[in-house]
């Protein structure tokens, strides 16, 4: 089985260098779609490499150990090629192949009652996801009586009625894939996953909603204004929710959970806008960070002796981290200031700034080297932002400019979030903040039917002689 598994490895860090190779040698308009392909293709089989590399020991003596790294692999083989073919029907049946393969990861612990009901729940919210896929499949054949993706993308960009539903089906299968309002409840209880499917899942397979966009970007801009807004209206609610459950909750990998809802609502809103370089910088860099992440919860357990903490008791403090933050932002938006996508990137970095400096300057040792590097992550996405931005535009052969007024819109949604949590926080024995965490609460804790219960639990782990 452990040679089996080493052949899987050894594919993927090939497919990964073939990847890189073809994205090097490969130049020119048309090659466009081939190096997007690739880039693609690349970042998925480095990730896939790291997060079956750590899935050899995690889920070792697992039972369905093989299953697990043949489903790894299915499901990574078709992320790959759904972005290399050119194909229609071949597109779908891959983009239907990866939700499957997720599917049936989370069904390998089938002797688990709640896993067997979180399976149904997951495969009826991807269903929406597939059969969209179909359906825009379909209509790129029908328009322009090829089977040929890029021609069938360019037909529908011709055609305004057409393009207005095919939008609107793009954005339900983007926002069913991200695990976004109003599917976000498979999301949610997917957290039951072991730690390698969940990093997988968080970092490659929610992220093809915003690819998918990037792809159809031309539809998108025939299809109108109201699909497009209809989507960041999603996305915001997304957004809420996910930062709400993300401050209240206990668990960490609902936490994490919590953190990939919020994050794919902001890589949405950026699709909307038209900014799709920076989304799939957004993309790229979200899921590695993600993967990271997952794959270290493991550490995130506290010692028996830190399981009982003093509640701290929070006093006034000179806002440093909140003016860093603003200056981080006026540096960014000030040589553009009617730029709405300015204002919107240089929102999210002020704040990225801000949060990343009040955690560093709480710690109880180490809090100045923390500020330093803070502020040096800060000013190194200050100065690469825009050439990695520049090199995404490139490969996608989209704008990178965007709609200026939607993403104005965007950048005072966020705004007005950022200040109702504020409120709700200096606020918090205000009955809309008693209401407002009894609900979050509510939408962060696993549905009844995907929580197992402690004997039933108990008795699983023992047949699989963890236990004993």
């Amino acid at each position: 089985m452990d040679r089996c598994v080493g052949l899987l490895l050894g594919g993927l860090a090939l497919v990964a260098f073939i990847s890189l190779a073809g994205l090097v040698f490969t130049s020119g308009e048309p090659y466009r779609d081939a190096r997007l392909g690739w880039a693609v293709s690349a970042y998925i089989a480095a990730l896939g490499l790291g997060v079956e590399a750590f899935a050899m020991r995690h889920l070792a003596g697992s039972e369905r150990y093989g299953r697990y790294f043949a489903w790894m692999t299915w499901t990574l083989f078709c992320a790959s090629a759904s972005w290399m073919v050119d194909n229609a029907i071949v597109f779908a049946v891959c983009w239907i192949g990866m939700d499957v393969g997720i599917v049936r990861l989370i069904s390998l612990q089938r002797g688990s009652r709640a896993v067997r009901r979180v399976v149904r729940t997951v495969f009826v919210r991807l269903l929406r996801s597939m059969g969209g896929i179909a359906l825009i499949s379909l209509l790129c054949v029908k328009s322009s009586g090829r089977i040929s993706l890029h021609a069938g993308v360019a037909a529908l960009a011709q055609r305004p009625h057409v393009a207005i539903l095919a939008s609107l089906v793009l954005a339900v299968v983007a926002l069913a894939q991200a695990g976004n309002a109003p599917f976000m409840r498979w999301l949610l209880d997917s957290a039951i996953t072991p730690t390698p499917v969940s990093a997988l899942m968080h970092a490659g397979v929610v992220n093809a909603g915003g690819l998918l966009l990037a792809k159809f970007a031309p539809v998108l801009a025939t299809g109108g204004i109201i699909p497009r807004a209809l989507l960041m209206a999603a996305a915001w609610v997304s957004i809420a929710i996910g930062t709400g459950i993300l401050m209240i909750h206990a668990d960490y990998k609902r936490q994490l959970v919590a953190s990939t809802m919020a994050q794919m609502g902001l890589m949405l809103t950026e699709c909307a806008v038209g900014a799709y370089a920076v989304a799939m910088v957004h993309l790229v860099l979200h899921g590695v960070f993600k993967a990271t992440l997952f794959l270290r919860s493991g550490s995130a357990v506290p010692r028996p002796d830190e399981v009982l903490v003093k509640a701290q008791v929070l006093s006034p403090r000179f806002p440093w981290a909140q003016l860093v933050g603003a200056a981080f932002f006026l540096v960014y938006a000030f040589p553009r200031p009617a730029d709405g996508l300015s204002l919107l990137s240089g929102l999210l970095l002020g704040a990225g700034c801000a949060v990343a400096l009040a955690a560093a300057t709480s710690l109880r040792a180490g809090r100045w080297l923390g500020a330093a590097i803070a502020l040096f992550a800060g000013a190194l996405a200050l100065a690469l932002r825009d050439e990695l931005i520049r090199a995404w535009a490139v490969l996608l052969g989209t704008p990178g400019s965007g709609n200026a007024w939607l993403a104005a819109v965007a950048a005072g949604l966020i705004a007005l979030h950022a200040a109702l949590l504020t409120w709700l926080r200096r606020h918090p024995r205000h009955p809309c903040s008693l209401r407002a965490y009894a609900w979050l609460a509510h939408m962060g804790d696993p549905s009844p039917h995907a929580a197992e219960a402690q004997p039933a639990a108990l008795e699983t782990l023992a047949k699989e002689a963890m236990l004993s």
